[in-house]
């Protein structure tokens, strides 16, 4: 009885995988599909791109990088990166992402809007050098005294209001003691549970200094600059007064303008 019932169950194991078998290999069987890098999606194209840009960070070899952008479908003109770079923000990408491709697009001739976001730090000075005529030149070793970090003041909060339907945004300008517009400059927002990021300048439509961030219904923001001493703009909501807006007018916007304060005497 015992021999009968392995001899069954061997028997309807080969069924089993003589069954998988016959629908893998005959019925159904796997396709193996390779695209070509300029027929992916945008999405998986931006990857491509940035590993592009990770390249030519690490190779320095221009041409390389301009006949890779054409393997994957993309112009090799700075302008066309820095729309791919602009759209990649927009959807909340990081800028670290995309700081080698930036560079990339840059050195094939693009500049100025999304890309000053991608502002080169400054060269540091050269450590000046103390010489005697008895003896050889010395580099003294300089303890740099701490260089205070900037203050920015909040010079204006205005409640405007937002176009018919759409939803409240905080618009922020950032200026210079001057009043110029600062790209670049990263702005916090911040509520009870959660936090965001934007930067400067990636509307150049709008000016070098703009940014906005689009508020949900019945949330409270705080919004301040981050890496500098910055007054904070607090209890921000997109939440509409009667009789404050014509009909149609759902919610508010946010005018925020932090400008440099002076340096202290």
């Amino acid at each position: 009885m015992r021999r009968a019932f392995l001899v069954l169950f061997v028997l309807a194991a080969a069924a089993g995988v003589a069954g998988g078998l016959l629908y893998t290999w005959v019925l159904e069987p796997v396709e193996a599909y390779e695209s070509a890098p300029d027929a992916l999606r945008d999405r998986d194209k931006l990857i491509y791109l940035t590993l592009i840009g990770d390249l030519y960070a690490y190779e320095d070899d221009l041409e390389q990088a301009q006949a890779r952008l054409v393997m994957v479908g993309v112009e090799s003109d700075g302008s066309t990166l820095a729309r791919h770079i602009e759209a990649y923000l927009d959807g909340a990408g990081r800028p670290e992402d995309v700081r080698n491709l930036a560079r990339l697009a840059q050195d094939l001739g693009a500049h100025g809007g999304v890309l000053a976001v991608f502002a080169s730090d400054p060269t540091p000075s050269p450590v000046p050098s103390l010489a005697t005529s008895a003896g050889p030149t010395v580099s003294p070793i300089l303890t740099p005294s701490p260089t205070p970090a900037p203050s920015f003041q909040l010079t204006e909060r205005t409640a405007l209001c937002a176009g018919p339907g759409e939803p409240g945004k905080i618009t922020v300008w950032v200026q210079d003691m001057q009043g110029t517009p600062l790209p670049g400059m990263e702005v916090l927002v911040s509520w009870a549970d959660g936090q965001d990021r934007f930067f400067t300048g990636l509307r150049p439509e709008r000016g070098a200094g703009y940014g906005d961030f689009e508020m949900a219904a019945g949330i409270e923001y705080d919004a301040s600059l981050v890496g500098y001493r910055s007054d904070v703009a607090q209890e921000l909501t997109a939440r509409l007064s009667p009789g404050y807006c014509q009909e149609g007018v759902v919610a508010v916007d946010w005018r925020l303008v932090f400008q440099r304060a002076q340096p202290a005497p």
